[in-house]
């Protein structure tokens, strides 16, 4: 739960006597100077309710009702009230922290830092394998880099103050954010202190490519892609392990047809492999061998059937269609084990391949691609429904849908019988009997 800064009136006009003002760990998308701009929910709960800008945006906020039922409810769950802003220091902090949010939240802030974003990531794309003869580029990019470090470093302080630690790091966003400033952070100190040529702290410079990863947070289309593929995760495991089920039947088929069978005879001096005429199987190459013809191997190719490990890795390469073809030909290619392949001996494996090719790569990793885009039209679909509300919130708002599409049940006919008489009489009997018994 995160706490807001707004003005005391309003706490005060929801029935809390002594109106403090909030100004510590809540979360706020803009701070409110109006009273007209209030509309509270049609529910009132000591947790968090939704409360929306009267210029119908779709915008929700997450504030502490402290309504005069639930004073000490409100007080426990923001410690922060406790704490009196109407004068000393108390005050100061306040107006200084409303100050950093008002920054912190204001557009022209925030396309400023798109524009460093940017500019630092183009920056980066300068530097190359010629930046040592190029000393005034090299000069000038060092400036610049010390500028971006700078500015992103009070961006992340402002954040601080204006969100407080605990809004700010329960944000995986601002997570990638702390993460690329602290690295840049480090460079910078150990270009000051002379240390810049260390290759820790070279390979930590390589992690300031990650810089254009800042702007993905600022465009809600990039968040929604993103959100898609994090989201997809659990779904992409349940598609590999049908993806890993299907291709162990296809390793286990393929180790059982081509285990030990894709070796040959090979003259590394000519670099030709022996026809099955002259070389027929691994006794005489060997022989081969032993008349000191060093040159002469019997070699394995490197992707193989010998085991399920290295048939998953040829049916890989297989899915990929990358020197599958290499593959595919050893296989129709082969013979018995320790003979010499001859060519196209089993045409019948090509319907192997084929199979694998239908079932085990346009079937299976098409299914990656069909879970990231049914999540990404989820996320969409969140973006101006319920993304914004909490998981409590979340549930209500389900629940009234669904009591909003029940249909009202038929009422129960009346019986035929007078209920009526016989509940008079029973009343009567009944009271009768208790009255006779008092007397």
């Amino acid at each position: 739960m995160y706490c807001n800064l707004f003005a005391r009136k309003y706490l005060w006009k929801l029935g809390n006597s002594n109106p403090p003002q909030l100004f510590a760990d809540f979360k706020v998308f803009r701070l409110i100077h109006n009273h007209k701009d209030l509309v509270i929910a049609p529910w009132i709960s000591p947790l968090p309710s939704p409360i929306a800008s009267s210029n119908g945006s779709n915008n929700l906020m997450y504030l502490c009702l402290c309504v005069f039922f639930f004073i000490s409810e409100c007080y426990s769950r923001c410690p922060c009230l406790y704490i009196d802003t109407s004068h000393g220091r108390g005050k100061v902090w306040y107006i200084f922290r409303r100050t950093c949010f008002s920054i912190v939240e204001h557009n022209y802030f925030e396309t400023f830092i798109i524009f460093m974003i940017l500019m630092s990531s183009g920056a980066l794309a300068f530097e190359d394998i010629y930046m040592e003869q190029r000393r005034v580029i090299k000069t000038i990019l060092e400036y610049a880099d010390q500028v971006f470090t700078y500015v992103f470093v009070v961006e992340m302080l402002l954040k601080w103050v204006a969100y407080g630690f605990t809004t700010y790091f329960t944000n995986a966003w601002c997570w990638l954010d702390f993460l690329i400033v602290d690295v840049s952070l480090v460079s910078l100190t150990a270009n000051i202190l002379g240390y810049s040529e260390l290759g820790a702290i070279k390979s930590l410079r390589t992690l300031r490519a990650l810089r254009p990863l800042r702007a993905l947070s600022r465009f809600e289309g990039m968040k929604v892609v993103v959100n898609a593929l994090v989201g997809a995760i659990p779904s992409i495991f349940n598609v590999l392990l049908v993806c890993l089920i299907f291709w162990l039947i296809f390793s286990i088929m393929g180790v059982n047809l081509f285990a030990g069978k894709f070796y040959y005879c090979f003259n590394e001096t000519s670099q030709e492999i022996f026809q099955p005429g002259a070389i027929n199987n691994k006794t005489e190459c060997l022989a081969l061998i032993h008349e000191n013809l060093t040159d002469v191997r019997w070699k394995n190719v490197k992707i193989n059937y010998d085991n399920v490990g290295m048939g998953y890795l040829s049916l890989l390469q297989v899915a990929t269609f990358k020197g599958w073809m290499d593959i595919m030909y050893a296989a129709v290619d082969s013979r018995e084990v320790e003979s010499q392949p001859m060519y196209e001996e089993n045409l019948y494996m090509y319907i192997y391949f084929v199979c694998f090719i239908i079932f085990g790569s346009f079937f299976t990793l098409n299914l990656f691609i069909g879970v990231i885009i049914d999540n990404f039209n989820q996320q969409k679909s969140k973006i101006g429904t319920d993304i914004f509300m909490t998981e409590e919130q979340k549930k209500y708002y389900n629940a009234m849908k669904k009591m909003g599409s029940k249909k009202p049940q038929k009422p129960v006919p009346r019986p035929e019988v007078s209920v009526d008489l016989w509940s008079d009489l029973v009343l009567k009997i009944c009271s009768f009997c208790a009255w006779s018994t008092l007397c």
